[in-house]
């Protein structure tokens, strides 16, 4: 029963952080096949290769064991300084994500405060994913590309979109720039 709501806490973390069993993998030392055996409850992990697993998914390994089964929390308060950094997809090319909520319970939305580091050269990465995302700039200059279009945004301006059309967010400025970004989990409805 605990190895099961493990191994089910493990899948929908790594897909609500939108990496593959491979990437999860490659970031922490452990082939793709043990995770995906560990996944569907073939293998029980030790706590060494759950550890590894709750860093690489921006999680405390506390995670995979907070909670019986059907208890529902029914809201979250996170503090300034109680915002816990997140690995996203972006978080390869220097954007750094810090989680909004502390729900552990299934929920539609992911909100996070993305920085956006002052870039050199632009980078060509492109993200898409099922949903809807909300994106809305605190501090800061920004183009965000959208498919073929480019479109600048300044401190006050939102953006609402189908992330399943290519995307990313880019600096423009000469300072971090800084949004509140909700990604919708059409998934989980």
């Amino acid at each position: 029963m605990l190895e099961k709501r493990i191994a089910d806490k493990i899948r929908k973390l790594r897909k609500n952080k939108g990496l593959t069993l491979a990437q999860l993998g490659q970031e922490i030392g452990l082939s793709k096949g043990l995770l995906s055996r560990i996944e569907n409850n073939q293998v029980s992990p030790p706590i060494a290769t759950l550890s590894k697993i709750s860093k690489g998914l921006g999680v405390p390994i506390s995670v995979f064991f907070d909670g019986e089964e059907g208890e529902e929390e029914r809201y979250s308060v996170t503090g300034k300084r109680d915002r816990r950094q997140v690995v996203r997809m972006g978080t390869r090319i220097g954007f750094t994500y810090f989680s909004l909520t502390h729900l552990k319970s299934r929920h539609l939305i992911e909100p996070f405060i993305v920085r956006y580091p002052v870039i050199t050269k632009e980078p060509s990465i492109l993200f898409d994913h099922t949903g809807e995302e909300f994106l809305f700039v605190l501090k800061g200059k920004m183009e965000f590309v959208y498919g073929k279009e480019k479109v600048r945004l300044n401190p006050g301006d939102a953006i609402h979109f189908d992330p399943s059309v290519s995307h990313r967010g880019q600096n423009t400025g000469r300072q971090e720039c800084e949004c509140l970004v909700i990604v919708v989990d059409k998934e989980a409805m």
